[in-house]
């Protein structure tokens, strides 16, 4: 899947390229110096990216947005507040719009962190393995201390920042059926997803990455160095966290890891497991919704694997 996943990625960057004028006009807010490198990063499916270095010594990542204005600046405002906490999160260097030939660009420059993604890092020692994902999970639980009540004038960034799964049933059902899966039986998990969210509503909205897998996350000299990408980051339940790294990462790096290092053991009390299995089959529809959308086959045929054996596990 790698080398298809590649090419798929591949695929979706054809169509980004800001000029370099812009970009090193844009640099000048940042540092005077001039850029003397600049690497292109196709990681991740939404934004151009940048690995830049400056004359001066002075490393940067330059992300660049087509799309909904105003992201860079929630994830600003998310970033800030979680390095406040301590959290191994890059601090943002600038953030700004820009206009090319009509096409509006957000960019944002982040501080260069130290280390890989742990999803290269995978040949560690699993012990070094089970530690990281554990410090990422204490790291979690901060972030998660982030209610509601604490958003201030930021709750304007949040306030419609969660999709219905229910409503849009149907097309989850079709894209499902026509990856192989009985329409049936998918039917059946969506009646008893809502029973789940129902018998446990409401329940605490709270600050997350909202995209916690480990592509995301950084490694150094065997400790767990940053945590990036908060492109995604929402007001939703501390729970869905752990259903969707499950669904992406297990099981080289099970989420069990994760809620060993976790702050407040009480999430995981009366009906997580339950929660913790229907946010779980709800990332991997939206994984399967999304590759089917991007037209990804590869990405759909893991993601309907997944759900398979959730359905499976469900006894649907």
């Amino acid at each position: 899947m790698t080398e298809a996943y590649s090419e798929h990625l591949a695929a979706l960057h054809g169509g980004f390229e800001a000029p370099a004028e812009l970009i090193a006009a844009a640099a000048r807010e940042v540092t005077a110096s001039p850029i003397v490198a600049r690497e292109r990063i196709v990681h991740g499916e939404a934004n151009e990216v940048y690995r830049l270095g400056f004359a001066s010594g002075l490393g940067a990542i330059l992300r660049i947005a087509r799309r909904d204005q105003g992201l860079f600046e929630k994830e600003a405002w998310a970033i800030g507040r979680c390095r406040a906490l301590g959290m191994a999160a890059p601090e943002v260097l600038s953030v700004q719009r820009l206009d090319n030939a009509g096409e509006a660009l957000e960019f944002c420059f982040l501080e260069l962190l130290p280390g890989q993604r742990l999803s290269d890092s995978l040949s560690l020692p699993r012990e070094t393995l089970r530690g990281v994902v554990r410090e990422l999970g204490e790291q979690l639980s901060r972030m998660h201390a982030i209610g509601w009540e604490d958003l201030g004038a930021a709750v304007r960034y949040f306030e419609n920042d969660t999709d219905d799964f229910l409503a849009i049933e149907g097309e989850f059902t079709d894209m499902a059926a026509a990856a192989g899966l009985d329409r049936a039986a998918v039917g059946r998990a969506f009646r008893w997803h809502e029973a789940v969210m129902a018998r446990h509503a409401p329940l605490p909205r709270r600050l997350t990455h909202n995209d916690t897998r480990a592509c995301h996350v950084l490694v150094h000299e065997g400790r767990l160095s940053g945590i990036i990408d908060f492109g995604q980051v929402s007001m939703d339940s501390a729970i869905n966290e752990f259903g969707k790294w499950d669904c992406w990462e297990a099981p080289a790096l099970p989420a069990a890891w994760l809620q060993e290092g976790y702050g407040d053991q009480s999430l995981f009390g009366d009906g997580y497991d339950e929660l913790f299995r229907a946010f779980r089959l709800a990332n991997g529809l939206w994984v399967l919704r999304w590759y089917a959308i991007t037209g990804f086959e590869a990405g759909v045929e893991r993601a309907a694997g997944k759900v398979q054996s959730y359905l499976a596990e469900l006894g649907r």
